[in-house]
């Protein structure tokens, strides 16, 4: 980024070009950006982590936190912008955004936009589509079977899709209202023509039609390799649960910041949240825990228009979060582009009717003319395959267009998301000083009484799972007298246990109230002209601290 001006947000960008890019609001913005590495990739690449927050208003680590992290699968390089972008919004805002200031005074964001660097890398500089991280697994000798592998093979860069004409045993046709989109071939119908459908690729082996399409070395997924749930029939998950540099990363990470509250796991691609529960029903998690985690999805649809699902996947980050330490969390699947053309996505998922199945993907077509200057879709085109002979290339744009928003539409999911990660903070809850009284009960003796409460949504603990698991800490009161001084009733250091958020007085009956305050009670003896200091200290609550003066308390009567 120039000093004047801000990236555009209208391409994707290297590992290389990113680093620039963070290092450079970095060192603009010193005193609410810290730039360090989180861990290293499997080829040794540093996987960036970005701490924002308002130093001059307290500790990064003693604030309430939200994590977010994205691109964790090589080809969903939408996040790892997306990111970026909020970065550069909660840092060109301060100042004159009233929500970005009081977020930025009240919390910190922990952002790491690339986790899987490797991967990324791989994606944005060759042809290849890969699901995770460049390590061959399971077997080095996978790329040896025989079948059909993906690669660019007339070279223009891209792996689209072959379409080979076979008039007798073709599963596919041309739609007759538009010859670019493909229809699965119907059971009563003769007249072709009719094509076989592969990936864009070349044949090792002793292959013959139907081609397998064989997957290549890279069959990791590190989102499976989390150890809640993990085990070893998980397609992808690794040899045993954080084999992978980039998960132990980020386990290291969340569980170092003990102040995590909240946690966004972005992806691509669909247009709605995952969530928790992943591996049990609705009913058997705790019920407020739900309850906070459907009303801030809420809040998150309001300004993404993505809706929320519950997942059934497991190992992945956002489970464990929840699972082992008590975290809320969203695998946020971002850019719909079923949406945007007006297909009902559950519909284009498990329609089986040929008409609506043509339908729809004419309805994507026009989207492509109207909106994207036909760019998304590459028309048919014939080449002469070296193995095939006369094979069609064609199909949409896998990679921005299908899995990633196209480069001109991509500010605008950066924008809403960034949207969603702030209603997510804002979520956390926040302990406070709410009073202190002070009265002087005879001769230099003080009696002080402080209250202390949680203005946020969510308990102190983040989640009533972190409670009963004691992952977190309880809250704690502290009183701290000046050398003179001397404690005569009170522990100087009092837990207090957790203060509820008012989320806990939402009662469906319209009554109720949290038990979101605590009132400690200490006396002392000290000077007139003595200052105390009262603090309130939360894991994921974060602190406040003020000093009191003893100096004009009025003795109370006798």
């Amino acid at each position: 980024m120039s000093e004047q001006k801000s990236f555009a947000f209208d391409r994707y960008l290297t590992y290389e070009e990113l680093a620039e890019e963070l290092e450079g609001i970095a060192a603009r913005h010193p005193d609410l950006i810290t730039l360090r590495s989180a861990g290293e990739s499997y080829e040794g690449r540093k996987i960036l982590a970005v701490t924002v927050t308002d130093r001059e208003s307290g500790r990064p680590g003693e604030k309430p936190a939200i994590y977010c992290d994205g691109n964790i699968h090589a080809g969903e390089v939408a996040p790892s912008m997306i990111l970026l972008y909020a970065i550069d919004y909660l840092t060109s805002r301060f100042g004159t955004d009233e929500e970005v200031d009081h977020l930025l005074s009240s919390r910190t964001f922990y952002f790491l936009p690339r986790v899987n660097p490797d991967g990324a890398e791989k994606y944005l500089t060759t042809p290849h589509l890969l699901r995770s991280s460049v390590r061959c697994y399971p077997d080095k000798k996978a790329a040896d079977l025989p079948g059909l592998y993906p690669c660019d093979i007339d070279g223009d860069g891209r792996i689209l899709t072959m379409r080979v004409r076979d008039d007798r045993r073709g599963e596919w046709r041309p739609s007759r209202s538009d010859p670019r989109v493909m229809l699965p071939r119907g059971p009563a119908e003769r007249d072709g023509p009719f094509y076989r459908l592969y990936r864009e690729g070349e044949l090792r082996g002793t292959a013959e039609e139907p081609f397998d399409e064989q997957p290549g070395p890279w069959g990791l997924d590190i989102n499976r390799n989390f150890p809640s749930n993990w085990h070893p029939e998980i397609e992808g998950g690794g040899p045993y649960p954080t084999s992978e540099p980039e998960v132990r990363a980020i386990v290291n990470f969340i569980t170092e910041h003990r102040n995590i509250a909240g946690l966004q796991a972005f992806h691509t691609c669909g247009g709605f949240f995952y969530r928790n529960p992943y591996q049990y029903p609705e009913e058997e998690m705790d019920e407020q825990d739900l309850q906070a985690t459907r009303e801030i999805a809420r809040a998150g649809e309001e300004v993404t228009g993505y809706t929320d699902e519950k997942s059934d996947n497991c190992s992945t980050l956002t489970e464990w979060a929840y699972e082992h330490r008590g975290i809320l969390g969203y695998t946020t699947e971002v850019w719909d582009r079923l949406a945007r053309a007006g297909v009902d996505r559950t519909q284009y998922r498990h329609s089986v009717d040929p008409r609506e199945r043509e339908e729809m993907e004419i309805k994507l077509m026009q989207y492509n003319d109207r909106e994207l200057g036909g760019r998304a879709f590459h028309n048919w085109k014939q080449f002469r395959h070296p193995q095939l002979g006369e094979v069609e290339l064609g199909g949409w744009d896998p990679k921005f267009a299908v899995q990633n928003p196209p480069p001109e539409l991509l500010r605008q999911e950066c924008y809403k998301n960034t949207r969603w990660i702030l209603k997510h903070a804002s979520a956390l809850p926040q302990v406070e000083v709410e009073d202190v009284l002070v009265t002087c009960e005879g001769e230099n003796i003080f009696r002080i009484s402080a209250r202390v409460g949680n203005s946020g949504y969510l308990p102190t603990c983040g989640s009533n799972k972190a409670r009963k698991m004691q992952v977190v800490r309880p809250d704690s009161v502290q009183l701290q007298l000046p050398g003179e001084a001397e404690m005569l009733f009170g522990e100087a250091e009092q837990e207090i246990g957790y203060l509820q958020g008012y989320i806990s007085g939402h009662d469906p009956r319209g009554v109720g109230s949290a038990d979101s305050c605590a009132r400690t009670v200490w006396v002392i003896r000290a000077p007139e002209d003595a200052v105390v200091t009262l603090r309130v200290q939360s894991e994921r609550g974060g602190s406040e601290a003020r000093e009191i003066p003893l100096s004009g308390v009025n003795r109370r009567d006798s």
